[in-house]
């Protein structure tokens, strides 16, 4: 709601409101996701030229990511998704503030653009990891070597830090929103930055004087990134719509239950898969089976189905149980 609602309010002094800071954040979260689907489909779809492309997308959008956010970090003083909501970034002294004309100071500006693009990306490394280690050790595949101790270890410590990091979130936005800080996040607090909107830029009346003009770089540049930040609009209005559609649901009749398999009577408090005892239980709720978590995670990750009636499922749908 806060990104439809993100151009309603501003402040007099030209502080952000809230709804503009969280906008613009996940219009950040946005972009990755959507990129990666396109990714897929090229991939699958010419799995000889592009599939490696798939196993190298977070370092593919590492890429793409820095080169962005360093062209809006250069020459607008924001990330892509600030400029997008008409906001900038300043020093919260006033010493620092804009001393080389409209562009951030050097180390402000690298310290934006590392916290921006690198961060994540080690933060998102170190989560798959540590999911990993999570699903292995549920699943008793941990041993008590050293190395699978430390790998306990790690994972408790991963979700501590997370927390402490959602927490500290969470106090800094009240901090903003009751005005006892200028900053609206922590990474523009450990930077010493703040948000502003962005000054009102006069646009030239003057005509073209020449075809070559037209076609320069950075005419042909300009095109471009305004073409991403439109592209960057529809992917938030086109997940609008679906959360939409979804929440209205009734649009299709819902399917006949799978008939009853002969083999029912073995997975009797028993996996499907594995024909033990249930390991940290999940559903499928396409067909109502219950499994082990790393059976049906695995399973549905490789053929896409349910493995006994094999009608079509995705990871995403699974449901964990808490049996008594």
């Amino acid at each position: 709601m806060a990104v439809y609602a993100a151009h309603l309010t501003r402040t007099l002094q030209g502080t952000p409101s809230v709804f503009q800071v969280t906008a613009q954040e996940a219009l950040g979260s946005t972009v990755k996701p959507a990129l990666r689907k396109v990714v897929e489909y090229l991939a699958a779809a010419y799995p000889d030229k592009c599939g490696w492309s798939e196993r190298w997308y977070d370092e593919l959008y590492l890429a793409l990511d820095a080169c962005l956010q360093y062209h809006y970090l250069k020459h607008y003083a924001a990330s892509f998704s600030e400029s997008f909501y008409g906001l900038i970034r300043t020093p919260t002294s006033s010493q620092l503030e804009f001393s080389s004309g409209t562009r951030l100071p050097p180390s402000l500006e690298r310290s934006s653009l590392l916290l921006l693009t690198l961060a994540p990306y080690l933060w998102d490394k170190a989560g798959d990891i540590v999911q990993r280690w999570r699903e292995r050790n549920e699943d008793g595949l941990l041993g008590k070597s050293k190395s699978d101790t430390l790998r306990r270890a790690a994972v408790k410590v991963y979700s501590i830090a997370h927390l402490v990091f959602e927490l500290s979130r969470l106090a800094q936005m009240c901090l903003y929103m009751s005005g006892r800080s200028v900053s609206a996040t922590l990474a523009l607090r450990w930077l010493g930055l703040r948000l502003r909107d962005a000054p009102t830029q006069r646009e030239d009346s003057g005509d073209l004087s020449s075809m070559a003009e037209l076609l320069s770089f950075p005419t042909i540049g300009a095109l471009l990134l305004r073409g991403a930040e439109y592209g960057a609009f529809l992917v938030q209005f086109l997940r609008w719509w679906e959360s939409r559609g979804a929440r209205g649901g009734g649009a299709l009749p819902v399917p006949d239950p799978p008939e009853r398999d002969e083999r029912c009577s073995r997975y009797l408090n028993r996996c499907p898969v594995c024909l033990q005892a249930w390991r940290i239980p999940t559903v499928l709720p396409v067909s109502g089976y219950i499994f082990c978590y790393m059976c049906i995670s695995r399973h549905v990750r490789q053929a896409g189905e349910c493995p006994v009636t094999h009608l079509p499922a995705a990871e995403d749908s699974l449901v964990r149980l808490y049996l008594q």
